[in-house]
């Protein structure tokens, strides 16, 4: 195989460049290589344009990847398709592709619903993503960042654990005078949203942040694939691409919870899960099981629909502390003792391995985690900005993977033991 050479034609459509011929409404405003900048001549045609049509609200811009070798085959390498291909494949006019892409609520008359889906099916077909680097180019970048919720976040169930990080992502996006995009049009689906569903509008920002306790790894890979810039919350481990991230280090805090349970004179424990395969439940779950093994404190790993059997299992091995995987579980386990008559935290200390405060037991204060979600959002926005401001083939320098250690908050729930467990 010969040696790949890689450039980029980039180019301008808009209708108003076209009126006599809409399917051929494109201006090409040449081919550049991908190690040399924009030709100054070029840079000029494009802002010629801008000034001229910069008001059209059907102006595009976007790059072809080309990809070739010395032997003028083209390489498999992912690249991102124009309006012209999804044109041809779904045989409409590229006008029509760009009514379609921009949406326009379905309310275009000109457009039958027959047109639109055959438009649809074809940018799925081919994997169309608009190309924020392209517009970031020729200076047409919109400034917004897309959201996306693998699961419902405004539920009250929910808002505990996205309230605080919407919350924080909002402010740092209005520190840097950029808008969000909270994608909300891809419906749940057992228990699951798809981003690249067909009315999801991912092109319409410059990035996005992807929130949720599982996502699609399918997804995951294109988005790598197609260099288009996002952030997980969340270690990812899913797929085995480089999925840019920033995440909570659990495993830090709850080693220290554990080894001072133990310095307090807890020998038995419980510790009871919701049973997901997850990174930060698989983390929780190794810190718990290690400690265990190293015979730090022992361990018994209970199932959440098994709370009804805790106050008899807490008996049969003497354990006087249970850890709970959050603090609703805890609420829960809480709930389970003083209905069979036990004591919290006197006869058996209680602790919960994630956000604690504002949780309160028996009146006291539950012992836990201080988990800093809003400097969470701040860092993944910082780290999608980074992305965004950086050429695509410069991102292997970037610190990609960043991790914030959750704080320990003692609280009130484990007590010091000074009897021995018969």
């Amino acid at each position: 195989m010969g040696r790949e050479k890689a450039s980029e034609v980039i180019v301008c459509s808009c209708p108003a460049f076209g009126d006599a011929d809409p399917d051929n409404a494109y201006l090409q405003l040449g081919e550049r290589h991908v190690s040399r900048p924009l030709l100054w001549c070029q840079q000029v045609l494009a802002l010629a344009i801008l000034v001229k049509y910069g008001h059209h609200p059907e102006l595009k811009v976007g790059i072809i990847r080309m990809v070739t070798h010395d032997g003028g085959a083209m390489s498999p390498r992912p690249r991102r398709v124009t309006q012209r291909e999804i044109a041809e494949l779904a045989g409409v006019s590229q006008t029509t592709v760009s009514v379609v892409l921009n949406d326009r609520d379905g309310s275009n008359v000109r457009v039958p619903e027959a047109t639109r889906a055959r438009v649809r099916q074809a940018i799925e077909q081919l994997s169309y993503v608009a190309d924020p680097a392209a517009r970031r180019l020729a200076g047409l970048d919109n400034q917004i960042i897309g959201v996306f919720t693998y699961e419902a976040a405004l539920s009250p169930e929910s808002m505990d654990f996205y309230g605080p990080l919407l919350n924080g992502i909002e402010r740092a996006a209005e520190q840097i005078g950029w808008d969000l995009l909270f994608f909300t049009s891809s419906p749940v689906e057992n228990g699951t949203r798809r981003l690249f569903h067909r009315k999801t509008r991912l092109r319409l920002t410059d990035g996005c942040v992807l929130l949720g306790q599982q996502m699609v790894a399918s997804e995951l890979e294109r988005l790598v694939a197609e260099q288009f810039p996002f952030v997980a919350i969340g270690r990812r481990d899913e797929t085995a691409a480089k999925v840019p991230y920033v995440a909570i280090d659990y495993t830090t805090p709850t080693t220290v919870l554990i080894d001072q349970a133990a310095a307090g004179g807890h020998q038995q424990a419980l510790y009871v899960h919701r049973g997901r395969d997850t990174p930060t439940a698989r983390d929780r779950r190794d810190a718990v099981e290690g400690a265990s093994a190293a015979g730090r404190l022992a361990f018994l790993l209970v199932g959440e629909e098994r709370i009804a059997d805790l106050p008899r299992l807490a008996r049969a091995t003497g354990a006087t502390l249970i850890i709970a995987e959050d603090a609703f579980l805890a609420e829960d386990v809480a709930h389970a003792l003083s209905g069979a008559g036990v004591a919290v935290p006197d006869e058996v200390s209680l602790a919960a391995l994630g956000e604690v405060r504002g949780h309160r037991v028996e009146g006291r204060a539950l012992a836990g985690f201080h988990v800093p979600r809003p400097q969470l959002a701040a860092e993944a926005l910082d780290l999608l900005q980074l992305l965004i401001n950086t050429a695509p083939q410069k991102w292997a320098g970037l610190d990609r993977e960043r991790l914030l250690v959750a704080e320990v908050e003692p609280g009130d729930t484990i007590v010091a033991r000074t009897d021995t467990p018969s």
